[in-house]
């Protein structure tokens, strides 16, 4: 008998960061949620830490970078 695994894939969407546009992507097998915006190609990679807490971590595209105040 072979098992099968079903994985459900489930969208997660919220605003980006960096220029509000909506966003939609998909947990890995470890729980993350990488999506990059269509708009400002800014990557962001969602990590579920526990019931009520998130972070999102923002990369720039390569030929950005942060603005030094």
């Amino acid at each position: 008998m072979i098992m099968v695994k079903h994985d459900e894939w489930v969208p997660f969407s919220w605003h980006c960061s960096n220029c509000g546009n909506i966003v939609t992507g998909y947990k890995n097998a470890q729980g993350d949620i990488k999506v990059e915006c269509k708009r400002c190609h800014v990557v962001m990679v969602r990590k579920m830490k526990g019931r009520r807490h998130d972070t999102i971590d923002l990369y720039a595209p390569k030929e950005q970078e942060r603005f030094a105040y």
